[in-house]
């Protein structure tokens, strides 16, 4: 039998082909989408951080629902009717990320750890705008049918080599979950600077947040370097000033 690594790179390798894409949403699992953070900071109270998330929320919700709704007039109405969440427990490192509710409605969700780190609104706003750039970009969806094409191809591999077909599934699955992770996490990079700056906030101030959650450059990291993303934000705000200036307004793109 061969090792498990021999097994792991085969499956790595083949997680990189494009899979085909459902046309309607499922239940994916809320796996969080931010970075883990470098020894974070409090730099608020829990009730400022959470004043802070709804005065923002008040004027990034709607932009980023309609922003949402441009692109997605083939889904029900639930799937850009945004809800926006807090979690309380204080346990928990800090953290944003977008789910999708049993109701069919996306879900923000900061927890309260995350609102204390934050240093200002800008930084809410642009977070808050990237977690929705993951459901108007369909990101849940594409990486639940990655992860079932690397189940499969996972237990066939195992299953070839004389293994047990489960064991490649699971790992299989875990692979091509995060094939294309770096890749969405600039997308909604890009998503957030747009909706940000639509709101009235600051996109580069606010990616300054990369700067204390950083990224990685391992090969199964799920999120690509912090300077990266700082450059992806900062590209497309001057993409969105330059048509400004031309008394444009630049549309949302992210491929």
């Amino acid at each position: 039998m061969k090792s498990a690594l021999t097994i792991g790179t085969i499956l790595l390798l083949s997680a990189c082909v494009p899979t085909t894409t459902p046309t309607t949403e499922t239940k994916p699992s809320t796996k969080p989408t931010a970075a883990a953070p470098k020894a974070p900071q409090v730099t608020r109270s829990a009730s400022s951080g959470v004043s802070a998330y709804k005065r923002v929320a008040q004027r990034v919700e709607p932009v980023a629902e309609a922003a949402c709704r441009s692109f997605s007039r083939d889904m029900p109405r639930t799937f850009c009717d945004f809800r926006i969440t807090v979690d309380q427990d204080a346990r928990k490192a800090p953290n944003a990320y977008q789910s999708v509710g049993s109701d069919g409605r996306p879900v923000i969700t900061f927890n309260i750890n995350m609102l204390r780190t934050i240093k200002n609104d800008d930084e809410v706003a642009f977070i808050m705008g990237h977690e929705a750039g993951h459901q108007i970009a369909r990101h849940l969806v594409k990486k639940r049918s990655n992860a079932n094409a690397g189940a499969l191809l996972g237990a066939l591999v195992m299953a070839g080599l004389g293994g047990d077909p489960t064991d490649g599934a699971n790992l299989g699955g875990a692979i091509g979950a995060q094939s294309y992770s770096k890749k969405f996490e600039l997308q909604a990079d890009r998503i957030g600077a747009h909706i940000a700056t639509r709101a009235g906030f600051d996109a580069i101030t606010g990616a300054r947040s990369f700067e204390r959650t950083g990224g990685s450059n391992s090969l199964l990291s799920t999120h690509p370097p912090g300077a990266d993303r700082f450059n992806t934000v900062k590209q497309t705000v001057g993409q969105i000033r330059a048509a400004k200036a031309q008394g444009k307004t630049a549309p949302i793109t992210w491929q």
